[in-house]
């Protein structure tokens, strides 16, 4: 790997997490800037043409990412990778019909009134299906091993069902239509499905046989990738159990390695249920924005991890060692940044030293 010279090390480091063992420490993904100097803060576009040049220009996104690889340093278990990033759960723009923005991320419009068996036809000339598979080739062809290629942002097929209707409008079919709910749902993970085995296929031999998660930094031999239901936050236990947990269900027995995205406090409602997936690998627990600090919830934690699931957390510098002192080492990976290489080494010289069952 170009950009980081000990990924042997950092890839044993993935297998033992997995297994929820250890070999020296935890996993820990620490970035940090090679050289203040030579960071250019990247230039955003200002109009509607150049937020699809940018988003969607496979030539203008890879040198944005190499000058990035060349000016970070790749501390622990992080590694360079490019994002297949065309809007979250967007798999919601391959279907017929359906409304988009690209500006700043991908914005997603109502398109369908109401589900019937016409809906959700999947479009496999619909420009955000045709740019991920087309990207995943451009960028698995130029990476030549020097870095890796996620698996696309395609996860939550609720929340693709909700793009397409508006949540309000699902949340009423959930209710009032409930069979045609299944079947849409049922239609969208056929997408997800085809979608993720065909970049998983594209990619996997550069990424030293596995798959990553964009925007997580987790790496896993196999098929490996992120589920979530961020709109499951609005329904009750029974409901995500009825119309979510058979998506959950699903995933997990087509990745060798999963990832649940829990997105905050208000899906603590649902974590029995997701303990319950035996197949589910791990849980990245996101600080929503307004909500208490992670500090606050070690006993959410530590239940998470007496299921024998691994946990995925970021954290500040400041945060690290109170984390390490109160959860198992085993199956834990951290997420942090650093101002300079010579911090981001301290970082992992404390998580070696503070290491344990």
């Amino acid at each position: 790997m170009r950009y980081k010279d000990d990924w042997e090390k950092s890839k044993k480091r993935f297998e033992a997490l997995w297994n929820r063992e250890i070999i020296d420490r935890c996993c820990i993904s620490v970035t940090a800037p090679r050289s203040k100097a030579n960071f250019k803060p990247d230039v955003l576009p200002d109009s509607p043409e150049d937020w699809l040049k940018y988003r969607t220009d496979g030539e203008l996104i890879l040198k944005r990412r190499r000058s990035d690889f060349e000016n970070t340093y790749f501390g622990g278990e992080s590694f360079p990778q490019i994002f297949l990033d065309l809007g979250a759960a967007g798999h919601a723009g391959f279907f017929k019909g359906a409304r988009y923005q690209i500006e700043g991320t991908v914005w997603f419009f109502p398109s369908i009134e109401e589900l019937n068996e016409k809906s959700l036809q999947f479009d496999e000339n619909s420009m955000l299906y045709r740019k991920t598979i087309e990207l995943a080739e451009y960028f698995t062809k130029e990476s030549n091993g020097d870095f890796f290629v996620s698996m696309p942002d395609i996860s939550g097929n609720a929340d693709a069902l909700a793009h397409l209707m508006g949540s309000d409008n699902l949340m009423v079919e959930m209710i009032q239509n409930k069979d045609q709910v299944h079947h849409a749902l049922k239609k969208i993970q056929d997408v997800w499905l085809k979608t993720s085995e065909e970049i998983f296929q594209i990619t996997h031999k550069n990424n030293d046989g596995g798959s990553t998660i964009g925007w997580l930094s987790t790496w896993a031999p196999g098929r490996h990738g992120q589920m979530q239901s961020d709109m499951c936050v609005m329904i009750s236990p029974s409901m995500f159990e009825e119309f979510i947990m058979p998506e959950l269900r699903a995933q997990t027995q087509w990745m060798d390695r999963s990832t649940y995205h829990f997105d905050g406090i208000d899906q603590l409602k649902h974590l029995d249920l997701l303990l319950s997936l035996e197949r589910l690998d791990m849980i990245q627990w996101t600080n929503v924005a307004g909500q208490p600090s992670l500090l606050n919830y070690m006993d959410v934690f530590r239940k998470i991890q007496a299921a024998g699931k691994c946990l995925l957390l970021t954290v500040q510098p400041k945060e690290i060692r109170y984390v390490m002192e109160q959860l198992s080492s085993k199956g834990l990976f951290l997420l942090t940044s650093a101002s300079s290489p010579e911090e981001a080494d301290n970082i992992i010289s404390m998580v070696e030293s503070l290491t344990h069952d």
